[in-house]
């Protein structure tokens, strides 16, 4: 069994993940397109799956080509690739009836100055990722030294009643983490374990169903008692879930054992 990893970084979690599946036998390929020159020619696909952790506009394009060439991907490369849109993600969630908050977008931040006059924005870069560039704003002059990177995203900023709820899936199982906003410290992305209501279970299921994953994580904002998605991400840190390297090695041999097995279009293992 080999398992590719299309990475920019590990954290603690991926790492005892990748122990994990060495001590089982797997052999791991652990690519890093950003370290180097990557030689499209010599591109091959030589694992049996590719996790696409990274999610850089090379590591992209290296996973897109390995697509390409028939490479299984997790989760799906088309899938990925349609996430890493913050436009796409945010009306696909509205379709599907999950409570985000009012969205708008422009490519010039001054476009966004008459919806300030119904409360603060929160501005988020339309392929941003780990809360980059994310910005409250609550005057029209704060817009005045916005110099965005392409569009942007403008949401209806709702204060949080308390920290922020992040929740991951795997393979349809669901664990909770409490985190403060912004992360002022390494360790805060740990946060404190909890277990996600019915309600909250039933929003984060349905955004897995709404993208045809469920290995992912997602934010929820608390405010005024009302849940709001406020991102959903196409893998996640699963920083502060108990056992999150086993389950992890779990599920990526289940879903390396269906591709094997054909199944190369694979999102769900079981």
């Amino acid at each position: 069994m080999r398992i590719g990893v299309i990475l920019d970084w590990t954290n603690p979690t991926f790492a005892g993940t990748f122990r994990i599946l060495a001590d089982r036998g797997v052999a791991l390929d652990l690519l890093r397109p950003e370290e180097g020159r990557v030689d499209l020619d010599a591109l091959r696909v030589e694992n049996d799956l590719y996790v696409l952790k990274s999610g850089t506009e090379l590591a992209l394009s290296v996973a897109g080509a390995l697509h390409g060439l028939g490479a299984a991907t997790l989760n799906p490369y088309p899938t990925v690739a349609m996430m890493r849109n913050k436009i796409i993600v945010t009306r696909m969630l509205q379709a599907a009836g999950l409570p985000t908050p009012e969205t708008f977008v422009a490519s010039d931040p001054t476009n966004f100055r008459p919806l300030l006059n119904s409360g603060p924005l929160i501005l988020k870069p339309y392929r941003g990722s780990r809360g980059v560039g994310i910005r409250v704003v609550r005057h029209p002059d704060d817009l005045d030294g916005v110099t965005p990177d392409g569009l942007l995203l403008a949401q209806r900023y709702r204060e949080p009643d308390g920290p922020d709820f992040k929740i991951y899936c795997i393979g349809g199982r669901l664990f909770g983490v409490r985190r403060t906003f912004p992360i002022q410290r390494y360790e805060d992305k740990l946060g404190t374990p909890f277990t996600p209501s019915p309600e909250l279970a039933d929003i984060a299921l349905r955004c897995g169903r709404a993208f045809g994953i469920d290995l992912y994580g997602l934010d929820i904002v608390m405010s005024g008692g009302r849940p709001y998605v406020v991102d959903v991400q196409k893998l996640g840190s699963y920083m502060g879930v108990p056992d999150a390297p086993r389950l992890l090695a779990d599920y990526l041999m289940a879903a390396t054992r269906r591709a094997v097995h054909g199944d190369i279009g694979t999102a769900q293992a079981v």
